[in-house]
């Protein structure tokens, strides 16, 4: 069930109001009155359009623009892979904001005071004023805290850096409008309730950008080798058909691990050679009278069709790789071509937790290889993945390969 309601369509971009969205708009308008809540809504929705609006210009697709309780939000499919962009991107919300400031001031005194539209337009003018000032405050998840992560990313080079110290400048000004909520509340003013909700929803999001931050910059550096197992098999090419159901598929079928649907990997060797891949569904495609007479070399894929990566592959460039495939695996070849191991999305995640000092229970890591897509946060960077093609074939090998 979605927790938001399409109203509309701008410019091609869907917009959408979280229905976290209503109870605030009742509060303001029992607050304030219908003109300053509508007015802030137009005004937020104007925001998220510059962003929106920027971002298309430096050809990024805008997927949509939801209003929430505690503001707007253009969901931009990937950042501008500039900091220059980016900066311009995060900059053009602020700035749209200033300039409707000045717009509204202006209007306001040039219909002169004491009229009902002066005060209109004087409450626009300071909806506006607060909406770029507050969105300027040095710190993610804000437009302040994605300018100074441009920033400090077109200084250093250095995307992630980049991210992480915004990230901890956004907790920084989080914690700090918790504390002012506090003492708004102390000296008798419930609207410091509200200031400090909106300072743990920046707080929140900060760790989570932190979070993200540090696993990115954990993948940018793991090899393929670093994160394959040897979880498969080596079997005799000249086993019977027969043999191999009883030996190995029947008992596999039966453990735990293999019961939600993911396969062993068997590899078939012959003469100390790798022949290829054993692929049991092709069994379905045989008649169970025929077993005993044929081996395992009659539902092989050969070790020249096999694709997969080296061992110094970036694991940025294998997760790429697994979701263009859909494939649940990737082989690792030695240098010589040997099979060296194999990397699921379990592998990548148990690893990478590992490395931020997070041990993760094996029904976790069971649960995400039996998964078709990653969790939260793997969604690999155009800017990590380097060019040309992750993928390679098989080059051949003489290497002996190890029984199990």
């Amino acid at each position: 069930m979605t927790s938001r309601l399409r109203i509309g369509n701008l410019w091609g971009i869907p917009l959408f109001l979280d229905y976290t969205w209503f109870p605030a708009a009742l509060l303001l308008v029992l607050s304030y009155g219908v003109v300053p809540a509508v007015g802030l809504f137009l005004s937020l929705l104007a925001h998220e359009l510059a962003h929106s609006l920027v971002a298309r210009a430096y050809g990024v697709r805008v997927s949509s623009i939801t209003l929430f309780i505690f503001g707007g939000m253009a969901a931009i499919e990937r950042e501008v892979p500039r900091p220059l962009g980016a900066f311009w991107v995060a900059l053009a919300g602020p700035l749209l904001s200033l300039g409707l400031f000045v717009l509204f001031s202006v209007a306001g005194a040039w219909a002169g005071p004491g009229s009902p539209l002066t005060s209109m337009l004087a409450s626009l003018a300071a909806i506006n004023l607060v909406i770029a000032l507050f969105n300027l405050l040095p710190g993610l998840p804000l437009d302040g805290g994605q300018m100074l992560k441009a920033a400090i990313w077109g200084w250093t080079g250095d995307r992630q850096k980049g991210m992480l110290w915004a990230a901890r400048a956004g907790q920084g000004v989080g914690w700090g409008l918790v504390g002012l909520g506090l003492v708004v509340v102390f000296l008798g003013s419930l609207n410091g309730l509200w200031t400090g909700l909106i300072g743990l929803f920046i707080l929140n999001s900060a760790r989570r950008y932190e979070q993200y931050a540090q696993l990115q910059r954990v993948l940018a550096r793991l090899k393929a080798a670093d994160v394959m197992s040897r979880r498969f098999r080596v079997v005799d090419a000249g086993m019977s058909l027969r043999e191999f159901v009883d030996r190995y598929l029947i008992p596999a079928s039966l453990q735990p691990e293999t019961a939600g649907g993911v396969q062993e990997v068997y590899f078939a060797e012959e003469d100390g050679r790798y022949r290829g891949l054993v692929r049991p569904e092709l069994l379905n495609d045989i008649e169970r009278s025929q077993w005993d007479h044929l081996t395992l070399k009659a539902i092989l894929k050969p070790m020249e069709q096999l694709q997969g990566v080296r061992e110094e592959t970036p694991i940025v460039q294998v997760i790429q790789m697994m979701g263009q495939a859909e494939s649940r695996r990737v082989l690792v070849f030695t240098p010589s071509g040997a099979i060296a191991g194999l990397i699921d999305r379990g592998d990548v995640v148990a690893v990478a937790a590992r490395e931020l000092g997070v041990t993760l229970p094996k029904e976790v890591v069971q649960r995400v290889r039996e998964s078709e897509e990653w969790p939260p946060g793997f969604q690999v960077e155009e800017s990590l993945v380097g060019e040309g093609s992750p993928s390679l074939s098989w080059p051949g090998s003489t290497d002996t390969p190890s029984q199990d």
